[in-house]
């Protein structure tokens, strides 16, 4: 990375309202001429030259609580979302605005709006406070969505196409994030991929689709400042370096066609990052009060933030960013370095998707992803029902037998089935008289664990036997307190045959 001699440039500083109220939109309209910014329950569009305001703010008759917006790939049309779940779209002139479609209400908030980018904006995807999402067609008028209440999230803050049009991600302040898929042939959203992406007390507080130096990636801002990057299809995680944000981020937008993602947090600045390096550019941009979202131009030469404190900031980055990376292609390549030969990577090719599977991220295996035909993870049995069955204690001698290294699958019914009989095939009576193995097993019928003796470990295995405890304590047929939970049967080659199927439980050869 080159010294950065140039620094972005603030142009203007437009304050939106005067009561103070947050910016909690923004984006560019009209040939990025203009900025459009939701604040007040409203929306103003703002002159980016002279930072003036240009007509009257849109609300509609109803007096609707406007919180989100987006506008259409053509800059000619704005979408909305607002707090009585109703989705519109708005026509602008010049002077005045229009609503040219409305959606029914919903029962919850619509805090999110996307426009598609690839089909030229023909649909826009919402997603609202009660983890709800729906793809609206425009054409239709918005009239009989594909939608979804299967996030696996409680409420939906940010939403975003993929580039191709077939995937929606979907985040809010959870520890997950989901990717959602989209059959326009069968008019369905389904569950694609949920993500664990951190652990309590952090959540993911915004979330985009990006592009690193060879692959398809999300980016996601934490509540603690961290911004981490999860790279498609294998599903590593990796945190950017260098000096970050100190508070929570907010918003992570990438600036079109390159690598550079702007992150804004409530540390009252504003960084921009290289996805390839993974790591910053320059200096932080200061803020009198905490950023709230942020918007690219769509020639890139400027960026927009709103604040807390109902202010608009417009910065030119054009020399900027040339500075910064003046050579670099999108696949991270400087044009007068040597780089490896290897099949150049598309960054428009599909996005690999994983329906219907469950996630695990590589190398940390406390993110396990959510399986996707249940609300909540099953209860996990390992490889075997009884893997995780173990004795308190056993101590074993040094020449014992090495475990069994493979086995065959049994469904968990037949396992159980087999291990019933097998008890009963296999117990041998409490006043049995006294054998060559010594045999000094201690449990109480209430844990049913075990001690083993030392000697002849490897040719016998523990059977249990606290199904028969139980009964002889509650038919009463003794009073004296029974302390034999288990017995030790000789491992003969029936026994080993069913040790490696799986039908007894395995206990380990040594545990310290």
């Amino acid at each position: 990375m080159s010294s950065l001699a140039n620094k972005p440039v603030l142009e203007k500083v437009t304050e939106v309202n005067r009561d103070k109220q947050r910016v909690l939109a923004i984006a560019f309209l009209f040939g990025d001429r203009h900025i459009i910014a939701c604040s007040h329950g409203c929306l103003q569009v703002i002159e980016a030259k002279s930072g003036k305001f240009v007509g009257d703010p849109w609300q509609d008759k109803e007096r609707s609580q406007i919180c989100a917006v987006d506008v259409s790939p053509d800059g000619e049309r704005v979408a909305t979302g607002s707090k009585d779940g109703k989705i519109q779209v708005w026509k602008w002139n010049g002077k005045t605005a229009e609503i040219i479609a409305q959606s029914e209400k919903h029962s919850a908030a619509a805090n999110c709006v996307c426009w598609s980018r690839h089909d030229g904006g023909a649909h826009i995807a919402s997603g609202f406070d009660d983890g709800r999402v729906a793809v609206w067609p425009v054409a239709s008028g918005l009239k009989n969505p594909m939608s979804t209440d299967d996030t696996r999230l409680r409420y939906i803050h940010t939403i975003n196409y993929s580039h191709d049009g077939t995937q929606l991600l979907v985040s809010g302040y959870d520890r997950e994030i989901s990717r959602l898929t989209i059959d326009e042939k069968a008019q369905e959203v389904e569950v694609d991929e949920v993500i664990k992406i951190c652990n309590n007390p952090e959540h993911v507080s915004s979330a985009t689709w990006a592009v690193t130096t060879d692959r398809h990636a999300i980016v996601t801002g934490l509540t603690d400042g961290k911004i981490k990057i999860l790279e498609l299809p294998e599903g590593r995680l990796l945190e950017l370096e260098g000096p970050g944000h100190s508070d929570l981020v907010c918003a992570v937008v990438l600036l079109p066609d390159k690598r550079v993602l702007a992150s804004a947090s409530y540390d009252r600045s504003l960084r921009f990052w290289d996805l390839g390096a993974k790591r910053p550019i320059g200096q932080p941009l200061p803020h009198s009060a905490d950023p709230t979202c942020v918007a690219f131009a769509t020639n890139g030469n400027s960026v927009a933030t709103g604040t807390c404190d109902g202010e608009v900031y417009l910065w030119d980055i054009a020399d900027f960013l040339s500075s910064a990376m003046p050579t670099e292609d999108v696949n991270g390549h400087d044009g007068d370095a040597t780089v490896t030969i290897r099949p150049p990577f598309n960054p428009d090719s599909p996005i690999p998707t994983r329906q219907r599977k469950t996630q695990r991220l590589h190398g940390d295996p406390s993110f396990p992803g959510r399986p996707l035909n249940t609300r909540r993870p099953p209860i996990s049995y390992g490889r075997d029902f009884f893997d995780d069955v173990r004795a308190p204690v056993v101590e074993v001698p040094s020449t014992a037998t090495p475990s069994v290294s493979k086995r065959f699958s049994l469904s968990r019914t037949v396992k159980v089935v087999a291990v019933s009989l097998m008890q009963q095939v296999l117990r041998v009576p409490q006043t049995q008289p006294d054998t060559p193995i010594e045999m000094l097993l201690t449990t109480t019928a209430s844990s049913g664990r075990v001690q083993e003796s030392r000697q002849n470990h490897r040719q016998y295995q523990v059977v249990s036997s606290a199904p028969r405890v139980a009964f002889d304590q509650q038919s009463g047929a003794t009073n004296e307190p029974t302390t034999q939970a288990a017995v030790l049967v000789r491992r003969t080659r029936w026994v080993n045959a069913l040790l490696r199927m799986g039908c007894i439980p395995q206990y380990p050869e040594q545990m310290d």
